[in-house]
């Protein structure tokens, strides 16, 4: 599957920038000769933002400052109404340069990117996301990476506020949302921007054996059962999350894998990496909750055998039994196993669900502070009615 990959904010832009950077590695002499990237676009009303990508190219095309006549360069400071019309204002012009990419015909689906809490990504991701809804006949995906824990603390947290709102109108307009929390992957004992870049880089690893075992060149990593664009796109509906996980054989399976002591050693290792892509999922949820399930096996050859297969798929149908299953096989890895779960159409979403009860309680709050401090700066203005105001 090839997509178009679309940053906005400086979370977003970071992401997308992390998607052009193992496309590279993908296509290359040591990667795979895969493309499954077409083109990404970085959009941002913060130019140092811009600046510190690695990968997106540097034209103005590929990087994209907005409103930069109201931020002067400077970001919406967390407002993300402001992010949402600055966005709709240069909307045409964006998705000109999106539609007019050089291999925007090779690319399956679109996928945009942006964080809950900021401003521009929060505010702008919508209106783009429905923008592009409007004119693209492809799926649009989306990507929202929610909030810290520490960022939902305030009394008045604009994180809490600009996600719930995100979400809502995100939801409304993509095929699909995979939503990232945080919290599930930061660390406490390395820095802020550490996190964030493995953050970053577990997220896009994810997506990448999914995304290359349909576009394999390679006849001998094809597989029985191949997950191409068509799969994906069947697999995937509202609310959604994803998850990988990978176990190392042992050393030595290649000199020993006609034994049966290693056939039983493989196995375990696909029923461990099947566990961990569940314990990795980027949204804690309970299975059952979901309606849609993909899962993709990829690992040497001989390991994916029949019932290997049908027991992930049995082990999956028992834990969500109200779940379509979809399984797919990609013999691309010689060292390893890996397993990489998509649920979809999530029924129930507890982290969600809370960021919407908070935001309620939060607007309410707000209102309700406004109205009292309108009143103590109106009585501390009248303690100086009586003094003369200068006549300039």
């Amino acid at each position: 599957m090839k997509i178009v990959a679309i940053g906005v904010g400086q979370c977003g832009c970071n992401l997308a920038d992390e998607f052009y950077s193992i496309n590279n590695y993908s296509k290359s002499f040591f990667g795979r000769n895969i493309e499954i990237l077409t083109d990404a676009f970085a959009i941002n009303t913060d130019e140092t933002d811009l600046t510190s990508l690695r990968y997106i190219p540097k034209d103005r095309r590929h990087r994209i400052a907005i409103g930069m006549a109201r931020t002067f360069g400077h970001g919406v400071g967390k407002i993300n109404t402001e992010g949402a019309r600055l966005m709709t204002d240069v909307m045409p012009v964006v998705i000109d340069d999106v539609l007019s990419s050089e291999k925007f015909y090779e690319c399956d689906a679109i996928v945009v990117i942006a964080s809950g809490a900021g401003g521009t990504g929060s505010g702008g991701i919508g209106a783009l996301v429905k923008g592009l809804r409007e004119r693209v006949d492809r799926p649009i995906y989306a990507i929202v990476v929610l909030p810290f824990a520490y960022e939902e603390k305030a009394e008045i947290s604009y994180a809490v506020l600009n996600t719930a709102t995100s979400l809502k109108t995100v939801n409304k307009y993509a095929n699909a949302v995979f939503l990232l929390d945080n919290e599930r992957f930061g660390r406490g004992g390395i820095s802020l921007a550490n996190n964030f870049q493995l953050i970053n880089q577990q997220m896009v690893k994810n997506f990448f054996d999914l995304f290359c075992a349909g576009e394999e060149k390679s006849r001998k990593y094809i597989g029985s059962t191949v997950v191409d664009a068509g799969d994906i796109r069947q697999s995937l509906e509202g609310i959604s999350t994803i998850g990988r996980g990978e176990i190392a054989l042992p050393a030595f399976y290649r000199l020993k894998r006609d034994h049966y002591l290693e056939a039983t050693r493989a196995s375990v290792s696909l029923a461990g990496a099947l566990g961990q892509a569940i314990n990795n999922l980027s949204l804690k949820i309970n299975l059952e909750d979901a309606r849609k399930i993909m899962a993709l096996v990829c690992a040497p050859k001989e390991v994916i055998t029949m019932s290997a297969l049908a027991e992930i798929t049995n082990s999956l149908e028992a834990r969500s039994p109200l779940s379509v299953v979809r399984m797919g096989d990609y013999p691309r890895r010689g060292k390893e196993t890996s397993v990489t779960v998509v649920l979809s159409n999530l029924t129930a979403v507890d982290r969600m669900e809370n960021l919407f009860m908070r935001a309620e309680n939060l607007l309410e709050k707000r209102q309700k502070v406004d109205r009292e401090s309108e009143i103590m700066v109106e009585q501390m203005l009248a303690r100086g009615s009586n003094v003369p105001a200068l006549d300039i």
